[in-house]
Order: structure tokens, then sequence, then C-alpha cells
């Protein structure tokens, strides 16, 4: 009888309303329990995730609250029973223990977590603000009305394209009278080419978007053309199903096309290193369980990667599970060890569109201007001139007695002493310079090319050399090492090396003939050495016997032995590939100093050798009686002639320069991304669970598989052991996260929070969510839409929820200080790149430019020393319209990201982030006050208000403030900023000099019509402007 009143009154004391185990009680246990009887430790042979468990373990009594062992250990005044045990620190508190006694006496139902079944949408529903406004009327609370129309057109554009409206804009919105002026608006927006900025500004710190390799020296890397992807990707609405599979899998898509293998480097957007000493497998390994962690967190809201060293404490993931999910990543083909220069293999070559337009032209250009030196070539042939300098140079050579020089010279490139002088001597073809600069030095009575192994040069000269023809190359060369080069070449790197080189390796100089490397091809080098640092004379001839043996090395006019390292070569060697002096197409760049190179068309004798080391190569044309002379004789001695005699032809070789150098210029360096790529089926990587998650402690006892973990959705039987598999896994329909993930994503970009306000965590130490029905209903219509963005987000700004004012009134602060329920609007500071961006629009600083390279705006000097090796890197800051592009173009070296940026919680983006923090501190107000940037933008600012139509100082307030709140100033702001303005005139009469040195912030020109003292005091009124609450907050 007892036992019976004291469960009477226990369900007396209960709460009336039902217990919900998702929302109530999974939590409780999640925080205090599960660690130690959870999934991944079962303590005392004791779960309490799982209802069977507990029920096993005699620990819980449905409907019995005072026959529950799990109670009595809540409740127990005992230290050594208490649970959990002091030593955790982990307290329930009364109301706590109130609510499992509820749960256990209304049957201590289980219910699977809710993130882990698939959402249901209510019927006949509508539009979401019936889910928001059934919440409040069960709690007691009414919503506030609609903000006004101002305030509206400022929170949804800011909301949407990261920028504010104009005062034009605004006032077209307010005095829209009809029923669809804010669908209009919406509309624009979503139309607009920053939506698609803005969109792609929070997926970058998802995708840890940065421009460098962040590990080590954090060097360079070319990721741009991935963040062009994700801009272009929202502005055209792709479906976010669609968006999915290309990141993950892009590169898997059959028949890729450039565009999805770029979208795949969402996974290569992770942190490398190329520390010397390191583990290549330790790092290959960390940058798998790096994209393990990104695609599980940013798809899924699962922290994944609790589960790599031991099953996971709170989730239902083994740590098998986890490395079946790891196997879909371990296959890629980019190694451990990467570079800290540019872009690390696999990568794809970007298409340029201008780039390819400007290089279109050129190329018109030149052969036009081509066109013009073979016209007047052929014309100079006839003139007197020519007749009359032949003459003179032959009777010259006839007595000048130099030595006899070979026949059959195809081509000769003499050093002289300026790029411009620098051709074929036997064509006449102009030498460009493709990389670096021209630069000579001094062999004897001649000039040299010196290369530094960053030159390469190049000529149209048609330098046509064939397998089965012979040849001879000769050089003056004084090698700087024992490194490989190309002393020069005609090869196509990218088409198996087909073409041929003049070579050295290891002091060793050679050659390769090529049709295809490793399958059809002749490589001999020579077994002596070239003496280091001294000049020295070589020579290489070939018969066309297809033959290594049909090769000879001469060094100082000694025969060398040969080393061959190939010899099958069968077909041609032609490529469309130019000559090129001092490497190869993209490669096997050489050093040292280079002169008199010659190519000949036969093989020459051991007894012509010596005498391609001296003399001039024309000479002996020019001594050659005319009658014996050949037509390709008189093509040389033409060449001569214009080369350096006709000052017609000097112009129009120059102008051809030119506009060669511009192409070499545009197409030395063409922009590459970094892709995915898996190993070939023969090279597959086998996959195993790593013992603590150890790179070097694999269980080789069982190969893993590729899988998804069982809480989840089966793997459809047909879906390929891939990722484009997993991508297709995760974007199926049924599939519990994916929908639910985004549009809480989405969610919080709009309102400040998400309906599950753990973003990043839909597991069992995530927050629930706050309208749960709503978020599933949210979801389901996302996926029935077709996963369509835009739609989604006008959805949402279009609800009655998202346009309510944001007045604070008392009893919501009661009953909703954290606003939860959204009775009323959220405000909040703006992100910090939006402010920057903010300051740049209003003043008319802003470069509207949609997407490109990373830019480097004002930043503290030679902050970058303390984080490189050798504290010798500079950060060179740009200069003109690239210092007021938009912040998301802000050059990201992530080991010392924009200091301005970091102050208003931007993430380093070492790692994935979904949701900033938002704090409030005085550097904030340092840097929107002091920040050179601000400052400029207020100076700009104060120059735009007083070159506008109206000189009063009211009219200019007034502006200013519709510029950066939307709104007109009132009266009373009016006269604070008259009196501030006044101040600052009498300050800066008094002080001229101060006036100059403030506006001196900045490198846009100042308007200098204007008094410098009345644009110093409108700047502090422009930067108080800036600086209010009203300007740094979305309300």
């Amino acid at each position: 009888m007892k036992g019976q009143i004291t469960l009477a009154l226990l369900a007396i004391s209960l709460p009336l309303a039902a217990v919900d185990f998702n929302r109530d009680v999974r939590p409780i246990l999640s925080d205090t329990c599960f660690k130690c009887h959870g999934p991944g430790e079962t303590k005392g042979d004791l779960r309490l995730d799982k209802r069977e468990d507990a029920l096993d373990a005699g620990v819980l009594s449905p409907g019995n609250v005072a026959k529950s062992e799990f109670v009595a250990r809540l409740k127990t005044k005992d230290p050594e029973e208490l649970m959990p045990p002091p030593k955790a620190n982990k307290t329930l508190t009364p109301e706590q223990i109130t609510t499992l006694e509820t749960w256990i006496a209304e049957g201590a139902k289980y219910d699977d977590h809710w993130s882990f079944v698939s959402p249901k949408q209510e019927p006949n529903i509508k539009n979401l603000d019936h889910f928001i406004d059934r919440r409040l009327r069960t709690e007691g609370l009414n919503p506030q009305p609609d903000a006004n129309r101002r305030t509206l057109i400022r929170r949804v554009t800011l909301d949407l394209t990261g920028l504010p409206p104009t005062p034009e804009e605004v006032e077209a919105f307010v005095n829209d009278s009809s029923p669809k002026a804010w669908e209009k608006v919406v509309d624009r927006l979503l139309a607009s080419e920053h939506y698609g900025e803005r969109m792609a500004l929070a997926w970058m710190d998802a995708a840890r978007y940065g421009d460098t390799s962040v590990m080590h020296a954090d060097g360079p890397r070319d990721m741009w053309p991935w963040r062009n992807w994700v801009i272009n990707a929202y502005n055209s609405n792709k479906p976010f199903d669609q968006f999915t599979v290309e990141q993950i899998a892009g590169d898997l898509i059959p028949d890729a096309t450039v565009n999805q293998k770029i979208a795949s480097g969402f996974n290569r957007n992770h942190a490398t290193s190329d520390e010397g000493g390191a583990f290549a497998e330790e790092l290959r390994v960390e940058y798998v369980a790096d994209r393990v962690q990104t695609t599980a967190n940013v798809w899924m809201g699962l922290t994944m990667e609790c589960a790599q060293c031991h099953d996971h404490k709170y989730d239902p993931i083994t740590q098998k599970e986890y490395f079946q999910f790891f196997a879909y990543f371990n296959n890629t083909s980019d190694p451990g060890m990467q570079t800290r220069n540019g872009n690390q293999a696999p990568l794809v070559e970007v298409p340029n569109k201008d780039r390819d337009g400007k290089l279109a032209q050129l190329k018109k250009e030149i052969a036009e201007a081509k066109n013009k030196i073979e016209a007047h070539r052929a014309k100079v042939s006839q003139l007197p001139e020519f007749k009359a300098w032949l003459e003179k140079a032959s009777n010259k050579a006839k007595s000048s007695g130099q030595s006899k020089q070979p026949k059959n010279l195809a081509h000769w490139f003499p050093i002289d002493a300026t790029l411009k002088e620098f051709r074929d001597g036997v064509t006449g073809r102009i030498v460009v310079a493709e990389r670096g600069k021209f630069s000579v030095g001094n062999r004897e009575k001649s000039k040299s090319l010196k290369l530094n192994g960053g030159h390469s040069f190049k000529t149209d000269a048609p330098v046509d050399l064939e397998y089965h023809k012979p040849f001879t190359f000769s050089a003056w060369v004084k090698p700087n090492g024992k490194a490989s080069g190309a002393i020069f070449s005609k090869m196509d790197d990218k088409a198996a090396y087909r073409g041929f080189d003049f070579w050295t390796e290891g002091g060793r100089i050679g050659t390769h003939i090529v049709h295809k490397w490793g399958a059809n091809a002749i490589k001999v080098i020579s077994a002596d050495e070239l003496p280091q640092g001294k000049w020295q004379h070589v020579v290489l001839t070939y018969d066309g016997s297809s033959k290594a043996a049909g090769v000879k090395i001469y060094i100082n006019g000694k025969l060398s032995k040969n080393q061959v390292q190939a010899d099958n070569l069968s077909k041609t060697i032609v490529t469309s590939q130019p000559f090129r002096i001092g490497s190869r197409s993209t490669s096997s760049r050489w050093k040292g100093e280079l002169d008199d190179l010659r190519i000949y068309h036969r093989a020459l004798p051991q007894s012509e050798i010596a005498a391609t080391a001296i003399g001039d190569p024309i000479e002996n044309i020019l001594a050659t009686p005319a009658n014996q002379r050949s037509k390709s004789d008189m093509k040389v001695l033409l060449a001569r002639y214009l080369g350096g005699e006709d000052k017609t032809f000097k112009k129009l070789t120059d102008a051809h320069q030119k506009t060669l150098k511009q192409e070499a210029d545009l197409d030395k360096k063409p922009v590459t991304s970094m892709i995915m790529q898996d190993n070939p089926e023969n090279k597959m990587r086998m996959t195993y669970v790593l013992d603590r998650g150890a790179y070097d402690s694999p269980k080789k006892d069982e190969v893993i598989k590729p899988g998804t973990p069982d809480a989840l959705p089966e793997m459809p039987k047909n879906a390929p052991p891939n990722r484009l598999g997993l991508a297709r896994w995760l974007t199926n329909p049924n599939h519990p996260l994916t929908a639910r993930v985004a549009v809480n994503r989405y969610w919080m970009m709009l309102f400040g929070e998400g309906l599950v306000r753990s973003v990043g965590d839909f597991g069992a130490q995530g927050t629930s969510p706050t309208h749960a029905e709503l978020l599933d209903w949210l979801a389901v219509d996302f996926v029935e839409s077709g996963w369509d963005v835009k739609r989604m987000i006008k959805q949402i700004v279009s609800s009655k929820t998202y346009r309510r004012s944001s007045r604070l009134e008392s009893l919501h602060r009661e009953k909703d200080a954290a606003n939860e329920l959204l009775a009323r609007a959220p405000r909040f500071r703006l992100q910090g790149e939006f402010i920057r961006d903010q300051a740049l629009a209003v003043s008319g600083l802003l470069t509207k430019e949609v997407g490109g390279a990373g830019v480097k705006p004002y930043q503290p000097a030679n902050i970058w020393n303390e984080v490189s090796l050798n504290g010798g890197l500079r950060y060179r800051q740009d200069k003109g319209e690239k210092l007021y592009r938009r912040s998301m173009y802000t050059y990201w070296k992530r080991s010392s990201p924009m200091p301005n940026m970091l102050i208003f919680d931007a993430p380093s983006r070492e790692k994935c982030v979904i949701q900033r923090q938002r704090t409030n501190t005085p550097l904030q107000a340092l840097v929107t006050l002091n920040d050179p940037q601000f400052v400029e933008a207020g100076r700009v600012l104060a120059q735009r208000l007083i070159k506008s139509a109206d000189r009063a100082p009211a009219k200019r307030i007034d502006l200013g403030y519709r510029l950066a709140t939307s709104r007109p100033a009132e009266k009373r702001e009016v006269e604070i900023l008259t009196r501030l303005l006044n101040a600052n005139l009498e300050k800066f009469r008094k002080d001229p000099e101060s006036a100059k040195k403030y506006l001196a912030a900045g490198e846009s020109p100042r308007d200098e019509s204007i008094d410098p003292i009345e644009h110093a005091a409108w700047t502090v009124v422009t930067q108080t402007i800036l600086n209010l609450d009203e300007t740094l907050t979305r309300n």
C-alpha cells in the first residue's frame, strides 16, 4: 500500500505532457551516460542507447519507476553507487531526473534518433509559417508584424547578395504598391550574379578553401577555378543533388567535362605538406581522413571523425564503418608529399574564354605581321641596295681568309647584345622570350645567353627534323652544375615527348629523338662528362638510320663513347611545338650559358667538326662565286642583309616580336585546377582498419570494402563502389540527412541560427530541432522540387516569419530570449566580408567583377614574414581596382589569413567550418575606424557626398544614411552630425597638415578640387555613419 501511494504521488508530480524520447530523453542520456554506456563503450556490459540491451541488463522496468535500478543509481547518496560517478563531473538536475522518471513511467519507449529516420511531410500544409505560428500559439506568444519596407529590402539584399541596396532600389520598392512588390525584389536578387558570390562564400568555409597549402611552407596554389565553378553553379541554380555529385565525384562521371572535373576539386582544398623528413603515407592518410570528416560533416551533419580511432561514443558508427567510408577516398592518386610551388597533380587545364579570345586575336595579328615581313623580304631581294651590299660583303669575305665552313647550315643562333637582335641568322626568324628575361654574358669576343633554370625562348623558325633524315647539332656551352635540361628542343611533353632535344644529364651531353617515349625512341648520352664551369664546344651528329649507333657526340672536337638508354625508333618525330632554346615545351629548363647554336641538315664528318666551333658560317657563302650559289644560299644572304642593314625590316620584325611576346606571356602559364582522380583497377589501394587510427598500424586480417553505416539506408546494389556511388547514395531522396542538413544551413544563413542549432552535428550530441516538423516539411519539399536551391531560398524569404520586425518586446525576452520560437526577426552583426564590401559599395569604390584569381588588398606590412620558412616572404600588395574587389576574392594564406577578417570571426579554413562563431569585441571597432580600407572608404564616401547635387549639410548627411542604412536620417541625427562636422571643420582649420595626413589613407586618387579641410571634416562624418551599429548590423 505504501509503495502504491509513493507511485501515485510521483505521478502527480510528473509533467502532464508526454515525454518524447528524441526531444527530452536522448539529450540527457547522450550528455551524461553514452560516453560509458553508449555505442562506443559498454562499461559493466551495459548499453543505454538500445532498449533491448537496457532491459536485458535489468536496469529499466518500464512503467515501474520504483523498480528501475537506473533511477536508483541516479538518486543514491552513496558515491560508490552514484551515476554518473562523481569523477565524471556530470550531475543531473532534478528536472532531468523527473523527465527520466516520467519516461520510465510511460513505458521507457525508445525511438530511433530523429535524424536517422527519413523525413515525412505533414499533408495539406501550404507554407512554413504554419509551423512557426502553431508553436507560438502553444507558447502564448504573439508574432511581431512585418518590418518596414526599408528594413526589409536592406535585410534581404544583404542576405542574398552580401551587398547593401542602392537608394534607388530602396525607393523603388518603397513606392511599389503592387501585390508582387516583394516577389519582384526577391526575383531580382536571385537573378543577380552577386547571389552566386554570397552563396559561394559560405560554401568556401565548408570546403576549407584557400590559396595556399597550409602546412610547412604554406606555398601557393590555384584553386580559384573551383571557386568560380561554385559561383556559377549557384547563379545557374544547379540542382543540389547535381551540385553534390559533381563535387564529390565529378571526375568519375562518364565522359566528365572539364567543369565537372574542376568541381571535384572540393576535396583537393584540404591542407597539404611537402615537409622534408615527413612520412608521405602519414600525410596521405591525413588527407583521406580530412575528406571523410568534411564530406560527412558537410552533407550529413555527422562527426564521423570520432570513429577513426574507436567506435563512436555517441552515434551509431563503428570504427569498421568509418573505414568503409574511408575506403571511398583511399584510392585517389594524389600523393602524400605534395608541392609547395603551385598545383599538385592530378590537375586539369582550365578553359579561359577571355585568354582564348586574346590569343585568337594575337594569332591573327602575328599572321598579318608575318605576311608583311614575307612581302617585304620578296621585294628587297630585287632592290639595288641589296645587290650593292651583297657585292661589297662578298669582296670582303673573299679577302678575309677565314676557314672553310660546312655546308647545309639550316639554322644559326648567334647571341647578340639585345633580345630584338636575337634571331635565326639563316631564316631571319626572330626569337622571343617565353619565360624569364633576356640576359647576356660574355664568351671571349662574343656574347652569350645566360639561363638560370627559369628561362625559355622560342621561335617560329621552321626547324623541321625527321627520324629518317640526318642532322647535326653544334653549340658552345658553359653548364651550371650537373642538372638535366634541354639546351634546345622541339618537343611536346604532353604528347609522350614527341620531337627532339639537345640535352644534358648528370654533366653529360646527349639527345632524345622520340616518337613516343618508352616505346619508340632513341636516347643517347656521352660517356664523358663535360667540365663544369668552363666553356666547351659540343657537337652531336645523327645519320638518319633510326638507330642509336647512328649518333656521334664530340666534346671539344674529341669523339666520346656513348651510353645508349633507348634504341627503338621507327616513326615520325614531327610535332607542332615551336623550337625552344633553354627548355622543352613545359619542362627541363637548362642552367648555364650558351652561344653559337647551329643545326645542319646533314651528319657532319669528324673532319668538319672543328670548323663549326669558329668563324661566321655565312662567310663561306659570301666567299662563294655568285654563279655557284644555290637558292638556299641566297635566302641565307638575304636574311643576313635584312637582319643587319634594312631598317624597314627591323621595324616589321620588332612589331612581330612584340605580338609574339604578348602571345608567349598569355600562353606561358595556363591556369590549372587540382582535381580528384582514382588509381586504375590494377593499382587500387587496399583499405584496412587502422589500429587507433595510426597510419602505420593497419589490421591486415581483413580488407575493408567501401560502404556506409548500417544506421543509414543501404547503398543501392547497382551503385558503383566508388565516390560516384557514394555521391548518388547521399542524394537518394530517401536519405534522412542530406536534405535536412542542406535546408538547415540555408535557414541559418537567413536567420543566424539553424532550426537545428548545432548546424554541423545532427548526431546524439547535437541539439534537437526547434521545429522538427518544419525541418522535415522543408526537407521533403526540397527533394520534391528537384533540389531547387533558389526556390527554397525564395520560399523562406517570402514567409511572414522572415519578414517580421526584429523589435524585442519584454514578453519575448522573458519567454524566448534566444529567439528559438521566431516571434521576431533575428538581429545580428554582419560578417566581416559583408562589412568591408558594404563600406566599399556605399563609397563607390567596389569593383564588381565576378570570379577570377585572388587579390591582395591592404594588409599590415611584412605580416607574412613570421610564418615563412626563412623570414624572407613578403606580401606584395596589389594596385588599382584589385584593391577594391569583394572580400571573398582576397588571397587567403591560411597560415596568415587577412587580419581584418579574422577579427570578425572569419575562419582560417585549415579545416571545414560549417558555422562561424559571432563575437563583438573592441578590436572590431579598431578595424572599422583605423584600417586603411575603411578610412579610405570614408574619404571616398565623403567625396561622394560633397560632390552630390545638394550642398546643404543636412541633405548630404541624409544621403549618407540612405546609402549606409537604407533610410533617411532623423532630425536628431542630422543635428548631432552637423555639430560633429562643424567641430572638425574648426579643428582642421587650426591644423591643416593633420587634414592632409588623414586624407592620405588609401591609394585611390583624391579629388583635388575639394578643399582638404572640408573633405577631412566630412570624412569624420562618413566614418561615423559607417561605424553606426545600424550600419554594421543585419536588422
